[in-house]
C-alpha cells in the first residue's frame, strides 16, 4: 500500500527514503515523537512552575526537530514569562516563518505590536537592569537596589532583576530581603538554580516555599521460610532401586545410539549451513545499521547548517526590523510636533492666543522643516506679546482693585513675566518688573521684592517709577 511521507505529505510506493524530499521517514518519525515528548515534558514543568526545565526540555525539542512550531512558540511564551522578550519575539519569528498558516505565533507578535506600552516597559527594565550590572561592577550596591527596583516594578517577572536584587542583598548582609526576593523568584520559576543557591546560602537547612512534610515508611515483611522437615520422613528426589526391579528394566541401546547420532548429525549440518547463514544475516544487519547510522549523521549535519544558516538571516531580519521600528519612531515624533504645531498656528489665527500658547507649549523644532519651524516661531512672536499684555493688565486691575485682590495680581503678573521675558525688547517690561515687586513686598514676600525692584532699577534707570520704586527697595531692605 502507499506510503505517506511526514515531511512532505508526498505519496510514495514503499521504502523509508522518501523520493520526493530525500528524508528517511523513520528517522524523521523517531524525532518527531521525541520532540514532541520533550514538549509535553516542558507542558507537564510549565504546570508545577518549573520554567527553567520547561525552557531546556523546549530548546532540546526545537534541536531535535526545527519544524515543531509548538515547542518553539511555547519556549517564546516561557521566555517572555521571565522577562527576555527579545528572545521570545525571536523564537516566534523563526516560527512564524516555519509556518505561515494556522501558528499562533503571528497572534504573539501582533499582541506586543499592538501593546507597545507594554514592550516599551519591558526595554525600559532591561536598559536600567544593564545600568545596575554597570553599577554593581563599581561597588555601588546602593545604586544597583535602587535601579533593580524600578526594573522589578516595570517588569514584576524580570527573573534576571530579581536574581541580581538577591545578591545585592546578600553583599549589604540584609538575609531578610535576600530571602523575600529569592522566594519571589522560586514562586515563578521552582528550580532556577540562581535562587535555589542563594536560598541556600541563606538558610541551608530549609527549603524555599515548601514545607518538609513527615516521612512515612511502609515496612516491608519477610517472606516465610520453609518448615523442616520432619525426623523420620527424609525426602529425596531419588527413588531406591530393588534387585528384581532392576532386572526388569530395558535399556534400548539401539535407540539411544539412533538418538545420539542424529544430535551429531543436526550440529553438524548447523555448523556446516545454518551457522554461516545466521553469520550473514549478521553482517548485513550490522552494514545496514552502519548505512543508517551514516545517514542519521548526515542529515543531522545538514539539519544543523540549515538551522544555524536560518538563524543567521533570522538575525539579518530583526536587525533589518529594529532600525526600521527606530526610523517610524522618529518619523512618528516628528509628525507629532508637526500636529502641535500646526494645531497652534490654527488656534491663532482663529483669535485664542491662551489655547494656541497651550498647545505649542515647548515643542523642539529641531529635525523638522524649515516651514513649519517658521510657524512655529510666528506662533511664539504674535501670542507670547498679547498672552504677556493680557496677563499684565488683569494683573494691574487686581491689583488697583478696592480691596487689592493681591494674590490674584502676583499670579497674573507671574504668569505675564513668564512669557514677556521670551519676547523681545517687551515695551511692558519695566512697569510688569516694578508692579511685580510691590505686589510682592505688600504680601510681605521681601526676597522676591528685593530682587524684582533690584532688576528693575537697573535695567530701566529712566523708568518714571525710578524713585518711588528706590525708596521701597530701600524701606525693606
Amino acid at each position: 500500500m502507499p506510503v505517506t511521507c511526514p515531511n512532505c505529505g508526498q505519496e510514495y510506493d514503499y521504502g523509508s527514503t522518501c523520493p520526493y524530499c530525500k528524508v528517511d521517514t523513520v528517522l524523521y518519525t523517531g524525532t518527531t515523537r521525541i520532540s514532541d515528548a520533550l514538549y509535553n515534558k516542558a507542558l507537564a514543568k510549565i504546570k508545577v512552575s518549573d520554567l527553567s526545565g520547561a525552557i531546556d526540555c523546549l530548546s532540546k525539542s526545537i534541536s531535535i526537530n526545527k519544524n515543531n512550531t509548538q515547542a518553539r512558540n511555547l519556549l517564546g511564551l516561557v521566555q517572555f514569562e521571565i522577562g527576555h522578550a527579545g528572545e521570545a519575539l525571536k523564537n516566534w519569528v523563526i516560527s512564524a516563518n516555519f509556518k505561515r498558516e494556522d501558528n499562533d505565533a503571528a497572534g504573539y507578535i501582533s499582541s506586543v505590536q499592538k501593546n507597545a506600552r507594554a514592550l516599551e516597559k519591558f526595554n525600559d527594565a532591561i536598559r536600567i537592569y544593564n545600568q545596575a550590572l554597570n553599577d554593581i561592577y563599581q561597588k555601588s550596591d546602593d545604586m544597583a537596589i535602587i535601579k533593580l527596583k524600578q526594573a522589578v516594578d516595570l517588569n514584576p517577572k524580570f527573573v534576571d532583576a530579581l536574581n541580581l536584587l538577591t545578591l545585592c542583598y546578600l553583599i549589604q548582609k540584609d538575609r531578610t530581603r535576600a530571602a523575600a526576593t529569592a522566594e519571589r523568584v522560586l514562586a515563578i520559576d521552582s528550580s532556577n538554580t540562581i535562587a535555589l543557591n542563594y536560598y541556600s546560602q541563606i538558610s541551608p537547612s530549609a527549603k524555599p516555599g515548601r514545607g518538609l512534610g513527615k516521612k512515612r515508611a511502609a515496612g516491608l515483611q519477610n517472606a516465610a521460610a520453609p518448615a523442616d522437615n520432619q525426623q523420620g520422613s527424609p525426602v529425596t528426589p531419588y527413588k531406591k532401586v530393588v534387585l528384581h526391579e532392576r532386572r526388569n528394566v530395558n535399556f534400548h541401546i539401539e535407540g539411544i545410539l539412533a538418538l545420539v547420532i542424529g544430535i551429531v548429525c543436526t550440529l553438524g549440518v548447523m555448523f556446516v549451513l545454518v551457522l554461516p547463514s545466521i553469520e550473514s544475516a549478521r553482517e548485513a544487519q550490522v552494514g545496514d545499521m552502519m548505512t543508517t547510522l551514516y545517514r542519521t549523521e548526515q542529515a543531522f549535519n545538514e539539519m544543523l547548517e540549515e538551522k544555524e544558516q536560518t538563524i543567521e538571516e533570522l538575525e539579518v531580519q530583526l536587525e533589518i526590523l529594529g532600525s526600521d521600528v527606530e526610523s517610524w519612531a522618529t518619523r512618528y515624533d516628528a509628525l507629532d510636533r508637526t500636529f502641535l504645531i500646526l494645531n497652534a498656528f490654527d488656534l491663532l489665527r482663529d483669535g485664542r492666543v491662551r489655547e494656541a500658547v497651550d498647545a505649542i507649549g515647548g515643542v523642539d523644532v529641531s529635525g523638522l522643516s524649515p516651514d513649519i519651524a517658521e510657524r512655529a516661531q510666528e506662533v511664539r512672536d504674535t501670542a507670547y506679546p498679547q498672552l504677556a499684555q493680557q496677563y499684565h493688565n488683569e494683573g494691574l486691575i487686581a491689583y488697583r482693585a478696592s480691596p487689592p485682590d493681591l494674590q490674584k495680581a502676583r499670579v497674573d503678573f507671574e504668569r505675564a513675566y513668564r512669557y514677556a521675558h521670551q519676547v523681545e525688547d517687551f515695551p511692558l517690561m519695566g512697569d510688569l518688573l516694578y508692579y511685580m515687586a510691590w505686589t510682592y513686598s505688600r504680601i510681605e514676600m521681601y526676597d522676591e521684592a528685593i530682587h524684582y525692584f533690584e532688576r528693575m532699577l537697573e535695567e530701566f534707570p529712566n523708568h518714571r517709577h525710578f524713585w518711588p520704586a528706590t525708596n521701597r527697595l530701600n524701606a525693606i531692605r
